[in-house]
Parts: C-alpha cells; structure tokens; sequence
C-alpha cells in the first residue's frame, strides 16, 4: 500500500505510483484527418470503457493523455501494459513515464484538481525521452521479484524489461506480440520519417523475441548470488 506524509494536523497526502502517457501523434492525426480519427478515438473510448484494468489502478483519459495512478507498482505496470494493448489495436504507439511520489487529488463538479511531484516526474520522463515506451523515473524502486519473472515466465510475461539502459514497461505479452509487430512494420512503411521510434520498438521486438536477459546486470548477479538463476557457459543465463 502507498505510505502517507502529513503536511497539517487534519490533512494526510499519499504517496503514490502515476503513469501518464501520450499517444504518439494524435495531435497531427486531429489536423489532418479529423473525420478518421474521430472514429478511431470513439473506438478508443470504447475499448478502455470495456477493458478490465486492475481495480487497484484508477484510470483517467484526457484527449491523448492518459493517467494512471495506482497504491502499488505491479497493477500499475499492468494497466499500462493493458494500455499498450488497447493502443496499438488502434495502430497507436504512446511513450510515457512513471513515477513514485506525494499524490494529491480532488474530484468535485465533474473535475480533477491534481497536485503531485509524481506527476511533474512522470510528465517530464515522457517528454525527455525519444522512444515509444513507457519508461521508469529514477526514483522508482523496482523489487527483485519484478525482475524473477522475466526468468520464471519468460520475456512475454515480465512486466518490465531493461532495454539500452531503460527500464521499460513490457509493451508485449503472451497473446500479443506477432500482430504488434507487424503493425509497427506497417506503421514504419508509411511514416518512414518516423522510422527512429518505429526501429527502436521493432529492436525491443527483437530481443525479447531471442529471449535476451533484458535485465540489469545488478539484478542478475543478485539473481546469480540468491541461487535463483543459475549460469551455464553453453546456454548463457538460464532458469
């Protein structure tokens, strides 16, 4: 459960993990095709009203904004995986951030008023960095068990992989890796001016493809060390 902070004698504020994430040009989409991406967007709407996000995790959309705010990292990082699921049905990439920090909200009238450094972290990871993931601010602390599963259920289950020195949200899952990719391939021939973010999900697709360890090494070696995992020369790092 999120630990809390006390600013006044009366008033508690919680600490809490947030996601927010972007949808990857929506905004050009809305210049340029507005008729087409009203429909994709009503389709949108239709799939996150029927998707069974954690109920753990409070879901909130604004046009191509989504935020997430959750007590705990594991459903967290598995609405945002729903979420990546959703998206690229739509032929959508999002990049996006998350963070672990004072989380402040009130809902009255219809509104959301929001204070939270959480927020300002996540929002300035999903502007800072170029690829198309969802990727972990600094500060969080991601529990060795996060990592055990990528060894214990293999690549398509772990909920993160470590990826050119980024820890991400796994974008892919059991059922759902062939038809992602070749989405992204679609995607890629017909925007090659953005052919850098399309390479760089399409070279994630690839290593978790070859079972790559996509694990900080940090994380290994304690894996190595605790008997977890075990290495062989001729195999590499097994279960």
């Amino acid at each position: 459960m999120g630990s809390t902070k006390t600013t006044s004698a009366t008033e508690i504020i919680q600490r809490k993990y947030v996601a927010f994430c972007d949808v990857l040009g929506f905004s050009h989409a809305v210049e340029n095709h507005f008729d087409a991406t009203i429909q994709l967007y009503k389709e949108f709407k239709n799939r996150i009203a029927d998707w069974p996000f954690p109920e753990k995790a409070n879901v909130s959309v604004y046009s191509d904004s989504i935020l997430i705010v959750c007590d705990e990292l594991p459903p967290l990082l598995y609405a945002v995986q729903n979420l990546w699921f959703v998206t690229l049905t739509q032929d959508w990439l999002i990049r996006g951030g998350v963070a672990y920090g004072k989380y402040w909200e009130d809902r009255s009238n219809g509104n959301l008023f929001v204070v939270s450094d959480a927020l300002v972290r996540a929002v300035r990871v999903e502007s800072t960095i170029k690829v198309p993931g969802v990727v972990l601010s600094p500060e969080v602390e991601v529990p060795l068990s996060a990592w055990v599963t990528r060894f214990r259920d293999g690549p398509f289950s772990a909920p993160l992989l470590h990826f050119e020195g980024l820890n991400v949200v796994n974008p892919f899952n059991p059922y759902w890796f062939a038809s992602a990719r070749v989405r992204v391939c679609q995607l890629l021939e017909q925007s090659p001016q953005h052919s850098a973010k399309y390479k760089w999900f399409l070279k994630l697709s690839e290593h978790v493809e070859a079972h790559q360890p996509l694990v900080p090494q940090s994380a290994l070696e304690e894996m190595l060390a605790l008997g977890i995992i075990e290495e062989r020369k001729s195999e590499g790092v097994v279960k």
